[in-house]
């Protein structure tokens, strides 16, 4: 009995125990489901929050990318298409201080341009040598080397002895003429009422004749010299007036290049070297070398280009004259080509450099290769515009040393910069813009 009752309380506490254990396990477990579903919660809350919030953002990514894209491809199009929307913005000052020349968009040959050394002279077409036609002492200069003179102004006035024995003989002549129209009148009236005879009459025409043949003679001899006779004092006037001054005159406008005549020297007739040399240089020969196998590639009329050296853009024209004959010293041609030179940019004496258009080339559209820059991979020019400059893509074809071929993007006559292009680069790229612009 007591075994029995032994195992039954061992029994009852093992049952126990066993629901102990089974009831602290149910806790645990309702405790930690309780855990790992406020976690799922959480989790569930934070996931659908991150997609909520992905979307979002996806959505805005979506939509500020296709904006984006399109201005961007918009932009490409606007600025590289058509060439336009890119400006660098620079004031005629600022413009200037660079050293910016412009020059018009024109045709000529890429290829074919012959290089040719020049040398500019004095137009002989606008030379005046001037010395006296009559020897004499010069009592007066009035002008010096450099001063610019009119037609017609006083350059020296000369005592000339024979200048006053042909002044003498042209107003002894005079006299005589008038004696003899006096005379041939009264015997005209004479021999018509029949008082006088008819020879008297004709011996009176005869001296009238040769009055006239002596005045008309003096006359010329007078104006060989350079005199007019109306300048002559009329006969009878004054012992005064001088028969001896003579005036040298300027035969043409232009500038005193060399004076040789001094106050108190005698001047002959003809002197060597003259007593001044007047020169126009708005008008300059502009003679250019031509070599061997070159001599038959140019014309008279063929376009030709010169670079002076002085940085300046190039002065366009044609040649005048290309001499048939060949240098004996230097055996090459020459090519002539008459420059209209106001400013004096040209001056006789400066060696420039002739770039003149051979007979086999072919124009075409082009610009000097000092006008191309590259901007962002793309071929541009620089376009004159009101407040600076459009930047501007071409396409370019054949290039020679000095021009490149426009096939596209500029046309004939349109304004473009030819130097210092870099220097407008360097402005584009400063990184100053305001809607596509550069200031």
């Amino acid at each position: 009995m007591t075994n029995f009752k032994i195992k039954l309380l061992l029994i009852t506490a093992s049952v126990l125990a066993v629901a102990a254990c089974s009831q602290e396990s149910q806790d645990h477990q309702e405790e930690h489901g309780d855990t790992v579903a406020q976690a799922h919660s959480d989790s569930a809350s934070d996931g659908h929050d991150d997609d909520h919030g992905d979307d979002d953002h996806g959505d805005d990514d979506h939509a500020d990318g296709d904006g984006h894209g399109e201005d961007e491809h918009d932009d490409d199009e606007h600025g590289d298409e058509r060439g336009e929307g890119v400006e660098v913005h620079l004031s005629q000052h600022q413009i200037d201080e660079l050293g910016i020349v412009i020059s018009p968009v024109a045709r000529g040959a890429v290829d074919g341009v012959i290089e040719l050394p020049a040398e500019v002279g004095f137009d002989q077409n606008q030379l005046a040598h001037v010395s006296p036609r009559v020897s004499g002492v010069v009592r007066s200069v009035s002008v010096a080397e450099g001063n610019r003179v009119e037609v017609g102004d006083v350059l020296a006035v000369l005592n000339s002895r024979p200048l006053a024995d042909a002044k003498a003989t042209y107003l002894s002549a005079r006299a005589r003429l008038d004696l003899a129209e006096s005379s041939f009148q009264r015997e005209e009236r004479l021999w018509e009422r029949q008082i006088s005879a008819e020879q008297d009459f004709l011996d009176a025409r005869r001296a009238l004749e040769e009055a006239r043949i002596e005045v008309r003679s003096a006359g010329q001899q007078l104006d060989a010299l350079g005199i007019d006779v109306q300048s002559l004092p009329p006969v009878g006037a004054s012992s005064d007036v001088s028969l001896t001054r003579y005036e040298l005159a300027a035969p043409i406008s232009g500038t005193i290049i060399e004076r040789h005549a001094v106050l108190g020297e005698v001047l002959e007739e003809g002197a060597q070297p003259p007593a001044f040399i007047i020169a126009n240089t708005d008008s300059v020969w502009v003679d250019a070398a031509i070599y061997g196998a070159d001599l038959g590639r140019l014309r008279a009329g063929a376009t030709a280009s010169i670079d002076a050296g002085d940085g300046g853009p190039p002065i366009e024209s044609t040649i005048d004259f290309v001499s048939p004959q060949i240098g004996e010293r230097t055996r090459t041609g020459r090519a002539r080509i008459v420059i209209n030179n106001p400013g004096d940019r040209l001056r006789p004496g400066m060696f420039v450099t002739v770039y003149a258009t051979a007979t086999d080339a072919l124009p075409t559209t082009r610009v000097p290769v000092t006008a191309i820059q590259t901007v962002d991979g793309e071929t541009v020019v620089f376009v004159r515009s009101e407040d600076g400059f459009d930047v501007r893509e071409v396409r370019i074809g054949r290039r020679s040393d000095r021009y490149a071929e426009i096939l596209s993007g500029v046309e004939v006559g349109e304004r473009i910069a030819v130097t210092e292009a870099f220097s407008l680069k360097a402005e584009l790229q400063k990184g100053e813009f305001d809607d596509g612009h550069a200031h």
